[in-house]
């Protein structure tokens, strides 16, 4: 008759945490040990707690007020804590923006937007971007009631800024890895930079797979295989969400996003296929295969969330009760 308690750190990259806490989790308490040490002239969270209980989401934060050691306590409406079935890939509640602007990367508006630094969310209904409906994005540089789409050029022709659009939360990336991802960019160059709209998550060695439709042009690749020979190199617009492939692009024809066609029945993918030889990555068959899947619980990022900010130390602790009782 005891409850089972898992605790741990982690530094974090500014970008939402996801910990696997294998006894599933009745209540959790996250301190910013660094920020706890320090005061910032614009006040921040420093402890974070979550009961079973409480909504998706949300969570209670103390904090120091501005310039101060003075602490206070708020509850989190949004940006807190969520617990995760990575299974469960039933998107988040549609969210109503007004804006996508012409820019690089694109920022997009939504009141009171739920989404941190880290996220992916789907974009649709948008009204003059019909080129991006449905596809999938990471966030970045979340404000009150802007976030960016960190991956998106939209400062180019065949682009309309957007006056309306919905935009969910998908709460977790597929379950097997490495996965599939949609192509924005492929350079004209002796070894191709292949730049995709959410954090791709794929290592040196690894083989891939490209499928791009006429529409968007650069045909010569479509159905070849290279190997990604590095990762995160900027590309033409000084995004690194790249990978690096040994197969020669610079006499192809050039790659277009958005296609000129203002909604192009399917987008260009890279696909994973395998390693090459002698890569330790696994075997050679080790297409998407790997499952990742968690039990868990998901921190947001931000100042005032639990996941905290850029080279922020958290420490944490989960616990499994006894015994619950929210009547």
């Amino acid at each position: 008759m005891s409850t089972i308690i898992q605790q741990g750190r982690f530094t974090s990259d500014g970008s939402v945490k996801n910990l696997a806490i294998r006894s599933d989790v009745d209540w959790m308490e996250v301190i910013n040990y660094t920020q706890a040490a320090t005061t910032q002239s614009t006040g921040r969270g420093v402890k974070f707690y979550w009961q079973r209980g409480m909504a998706n989401g949300t969570g209670i934060k103390i904090g120091k007020e501005n310039s101060s050691s003075i602490i206070n306590m708020d509850d989190l409406t949004s940006g807190g804590f969520t617990l995760l079935d990575t299974a469960d890939l039933t998107p988040g509640a549609a969210q109503t923006g007004t804006t996508i602007t012409k820019a690089a990367p694109a920022v997009c508006t939504v009141t009171t937007h739920p989404f941190s630094t880290g996220d992916i969310v789907r974009i649709y209904n948008s009204d003059t971007m019909d080129q991006i409906n449905g596809l999938e994005f990471t966030v970045a540089n979340t404000g009150a009631n802007t976030f960016t789409l960190a991956n998106l050029n939209t400062n180019i022709a065949n682009f309309t800024a957007a006056t309306s659009f919905n935009a969910r939360k998908i709460p977790f990336d597929p379950q097997f890895y490495p996965r599939n991802r949609t192509i924005l960019n492929i350079s004209q160059a002796s070894s191709a930079i292949v730049t995709m709209s959410v954090t791709h998550g794929f290592t040196v060695g690894q083989l891939v797979s490209f499928r791009v439709p006429s529409a968007f042009g650069m045909v010569e690749l479509d159905g070849l295989q290279g190997t990604v020979t590095a990762i995160n190199q900027a590309d033409a617009n000084s995004f690194t969400n790249t990978i690096t492939v040994d197969i020669d692009t610079s006499a192809f024809s050039a790659f277009g996003f958005p296609a000129a066609s203002a909604a192009p029945l399917n987008f260009a993918q890279v696909i994973p296929v395998g390693v090459s030889a002698g890569n330790t990555y696994g075997g050679l068959l080790d297409d998407a295969s790997d499952n990742v899947s968690i039990l868990g619980m998901q921190l947001a990022a931000g100042v005032n969330s639990p996941a905290g900010s850029s080279s922020d130390v958290i420490y944490w602790r989960a616990g499994k009760s006894f015994a619950v009782d929210n009547a």
